[in-house]
């Protein structure tokens, strides 16, 4: 990435002239300056890690290898796709999508596996030839799909409703879609077949959203398997291009992003704001857009007082899932390794549930295991990263299993926690192996990441990856939402909408249309002057497509 589109942080900087302050560059925050910044706005960015990007960026090591932080794959960002549009208005159309393929996901469960095949009628078809005996409970799931995710296009629209309206037409929104929200997936579910594998099969993709059938909301659910029913999609050049190409259209506008800089505090007086506090520098500003997480903004970033006024209160939902990560770099290319495209989930059995809850660092890789396949998946690798290839294979992680090392730094947390990571490590190599024994005696390079990893970058509190919990209580929490009580104080992320990429990228239209009301008409006007006939042709599509992931 280019140094030009960001700087570190120096108190001799002069911010006087700013009309919004951004706290954290994940995609909610990039995506709320960017378009602030086409309207005009002055814009900067404040990033406390010293590269931008958040789950977005990527990281390197020797020989040439580079990983992705989060982004495995995107959904709803081909030509036809209600995303595509949004994309190229924050990258100025210089962010290409190749398509993973026919098959986007594989399903392994029990020895068996199971294809995931991009577009509805294709995704029918194929489990229909796998559960024959199920048809009516296959064609009523993905009408409940349909319908859980017109009502979610409603529903979160209703965020940039003022409280007038809010109290009025959006409590009628919120009613409806309590139908699919204050549901978990496996109550719905039970209702439409009592075949367990069929289930199983059904939500095998529960890693996008963190939570296991009978603890999430279906209507995450619903949101990310409609996110994907037309296949999956990644950045050609790596997902590192999502963050490259919007700083490039922020930094055109006159927005900046400002690294190593750790914001201590909001400041707030008389219930509006009044600017942040970074180190012992004050910076005025009356617009401060949050996009570090809500429990980081009312519990880190605002004072007791503050937080009061908010009404904040998490007491009933708890922070989302954490992950273990092993990074493999291996010294011959994809296509001589026979790598697949396509992600696999692997489960020991039907029961996602019970494995989720008894999961162990132990037993993980065995129990529970994801399988991406980056450098298989972008056309551009071989090209710049000729004769290697790269892995990532991804398990639950739990935050308890690491915390006594909690309070030692990066890097130097001692032989006992890398014994820890180095147990993970074999686990999953002795997984991976027995799926793709061709790599064995091909990985140069291996690398672990824990939930104390997660939390030291993201400073998400219990090392988690997607902020809050996508369980029923999280959808009937009215302050998630992008204006907060405190004048002048907004919210950004995926906590505000739903998990990654894509939910985040809303949360910063949504929070961007809360600013300035009747002046984004002419954003959408832009983002619809375009030469691709496919693209959506009015505002009325963009209320909150099935995205997310």
């Amino acid at each position: 990435m280019s140094e030009k589109f960001y700087k570190p942080f120096s108190p001799g900087l002069d911010f006087s002239d700013i009309d919004h302050v951004v706290v954290g560059s994940g995609v909610g925050g990039l995506t709320v300056a960017t378009w602030l910044a086409k309207a005009g706005e002055k814009v900067a960015v404040f990033e406390r890690h010293y590269m931008p990007g958040g789950f977005t960026h990527n990281f390197k090591r020797k020989h040439g290898f580079q990983w992705d932080t989060g982004v495995h794959y995107v959904g709803n960002v081909g030509e036809n796709g209600s995303l595509r549009g949004l994309f190229d208005f924050l990258t100025n159309h210089k962010l290409d999508w190749e398509p993973i393929g026919e098959v986007y996901d594989v399903v392994h469960i029990a020895g068996k596996s199971y294809d995931f095949k991009a577009g509805k009628e294709h995704f029918r078809k194929q489990l229909i030839a796998y559960f024959p005996e199920d048809v009516q409970a296959i064609n009523d799931y993905l009408k409940l799909i349909d319908k859980a995710n017109r009502v979610g296009s409603a529903f979160f629209f209703e965020k940039t409703f003022k409280p007038l309206l809010s109290k009025s037409i959006g409590w009628i929104i919120q009613k409806l879609y309590a139908r699919y929200s204050q549901r978990t997936t496996l109550e719905v579910l039970s209702e439409l077949t009592n075949n367990k594998r069929l289930i199983a099969v059904l939500c095998a993709q529960c890693g996008n959203y963190g939570l296991s059938p009978k603890y999430s909301s279906f209507a995450a659910h619903a949101m990310v398997i409609g996110h994907f029913m037309e296949g999956g999609y990644y950045p050609k050049g790596g997902a590192g291009q999502i963050c490259n190409k919007t700083l490039e259209t922020l930094n055109a506008h006159g927005g900046m992003v400002y690294i190593n800089a750790e914001v201590k505090e909001i400041i707030t007086e008389n219930n509006r704001v009044k600017g942040i506090r970074i180190g012992d520098m004050f910076i005025a500003c009356s617009s401060v857009i949050s996009n570090v997480g809500v429990y980081n903004t009312f519990n880190h970033l605002l004072s007791a007082d503050a937080k009061r006024r908010c009404k904040f209160d998490l007491q009933n939902v708890k922070p989302s899932s954490g992950h273990m990560c092993l990074y493999v770099g291996l010294n011959n290319s994809d296509a001589e390794l026979k790598l697949p495209r396509h992600n696999i989930w692997c489960f020991d059995n039907d029961n996602i549930d019970d494995i989720f809850d008894r999961i162990t660092l132990q037993d993980a890789p065995q129990k529970f295991a994801y399988f991406s396949f980056p450098s298989a998946k972008d056309p551009e690798w071989q090209d710049k990263h000729p004769g290697i290839a790269i892995i990532q294979a991804l398990s639950i992680g739990r935050y308890a299993w690491f915390s006594k090392y909690e309070e030692l730094p990066w890097m130097k947390r001692g032989e006992a926690y890398m014994n820890l990571k180095k147990e993970f490590e074999d686990s999953m190599l002795k997984r991976l192996y027995e799926l793709f024994p061709q790599i064995e005696g091909h990985i140069t390079v291996t690398e672990v990441s824990s939930p104390l990893s997660t939390k030291h970058f993201s400073n998400y509190q219990h090392g988690e990856i997607y902020g809050l919990a996508h369980s029923p209580g999280r959808f009937a929490l009215s302050f998630l939402r992008p204006e907060t009580k405190i004048k002048g104080l907004r919210l950004a992320g995926q906590d505000i909408t739903l998990v990654g990429v894509a939910g985040a990228m809303l949360s910063g239209m949504l929070c961007a249309t809360t600013i300035l009301k009747f002046r984004v008409w002419r954003l959408f006007r832009e983002i619809n002057k375009t030469d691709r006939k496919s693209d959506l042709k009015n505002y009325r599509q963009y209320k909150i497509m099935p995205l997310f992931c």
